[in-house]
């Protein structure tokens, strides 16, 4: 190949099969301006529903079969890693990740296992719950169970009133509710379903104020946690349009106490080694009772677009977008 053979070569993965796609794009594409070319050549690889191509002159294809394509020039060309930048399915449910496993080629994100189970939020909650960690009652339905008055009574006595009805798997707030009686219950659940989830999660309201941290690798490849955002949301809750129209105000450093701070960046940390998280992962809490972090939920492949969180946080923590990229990439080539 042409060009410099000392630098790894990294597929920036963008785009995928949900209505997060759009924001993968501004998350890759904070990736292609800021990674170190000293260290690395990226390429923008964009994966459609109906194909995988390559971001260079001719959109030439990618073969699925072993990850590579062909140039103008008609050359193979190989990647040594893969920075994933999926939102959503197939880069935070474990599809890909099995993909590149079967590859033996690197990845940013934790292993395929550690993603299944974060995507899976009831999964998780109750992994985080058999730990000590605090979170929310939830029970789990079928998407194709039948929803008769006694279903929906004994979902009712199982979370309480107010409770949220989110799909089991999904990121970005997409078919989330906020259910305060019981004949919005139903409603609500018919809503989740039709984001073609397989199971649906009911959850009972924790209330409190709402806040998020990001934990990356330091310098050595250990979880360090980031500087914690407050999100104040004038929608009910941290919705898709709170997340990513401007319908929210973010704090970067959070007006809590030292304490506060402090239990969730260790919760948070520990959260990130119990799950096998790897790479960049923010952590959504609630502060029950203004002393007590829950967690809410897990995202293996946040958002990291000029509008997200972490970036922020970043920004506030004096860490560069750049040597993140690096630490990043580094800890998956470990």
């Amino acid at each position: 190949m042409s060009m410099n053979s000392s630098k790894k070569r990294i597929a920036v993965l963008a785009g995928g099969y949900s209505g997060e796609a759009i924001i993968s794009f501004q998350s890759a594409a904070t990736v292609m301006e800021n990674i170190d070319t000293e260290l690395f050549s990226p390429t923008l690889v964009r994966i459609d529903v109906d194909r995988w191509w390559v971001d260079v002159e001719g959109e030439p294809s990618i073969d699925q079969t072993n990850f590579t394509y062909f140039d103008a020039f008609s050359e193979e060309n190989k990647f040594d890693a893969v920075f994933i930048m999926v939102h959503g399915t197939p880069g935070e449910d474990g599809i890909l990740q099995k993909y590149f496993e079967n590859l033996c080629l690197p990845f940013t994100t934790g292993p395929s296992n550690s993603v299944t189970g974060t995507f899976n939020k009831f999964n998780t909650t109750s992994r985080l719950r058999n730990e000590g960690l605090t979170v929310g009652d939830s029970t789990l339905i079928n998407s194709t169970d039948e929803i008769d008055s006694l279903k929906l009574n004994t979902i009712i006595s199982e979370v309480g009133l107010p409770c949220f009805v989110k799909p089991n798997q999904g990121g970005s707030s997409l078919g989330i509710n906020r259910v305060d009686n019981s004949n919005e219950l139903e409603p609500a659940i018919i809503a989740a379903r039709d984001t073609e989830c397989d199971s649906i999660i009911i959850e009972s309201l924790l209330e409190g104020r709402e806040f998020s941290m990001g934990v990356v690798p330091n310098l050595d490849g250990t979880p360090k946690a980031m500087p914690v955002t407050e999100i104040v949301t004038e929608n009910l809750f941290f919705d898709f349009e709170a997340k990513y129209e401007g319908a929210s105000e973010e704090i970067t450093p959070a007006d809590i106490s030292e304490d506060n701070k402090e239990k969730m960046q260790e919760i948070g940390v520990k959260a990130y080694n119990l799950l096998r998280c790897k790479g960049m992962v923010r952590i959504d809490f609630i502060l029950v009772n203004d002393s007590d972090p829950a967690i809410l939920e897990i995202n293996s492949v946040p958002g990291f677009s000029k509008m997200s969180i972490l970036p922020q946080q970043l920004e506030c923590e004096g860490i560069s977008i750049k040597s993140i990229i690096t630490r990043v990439l580094n800890q998956c080539f470990d």
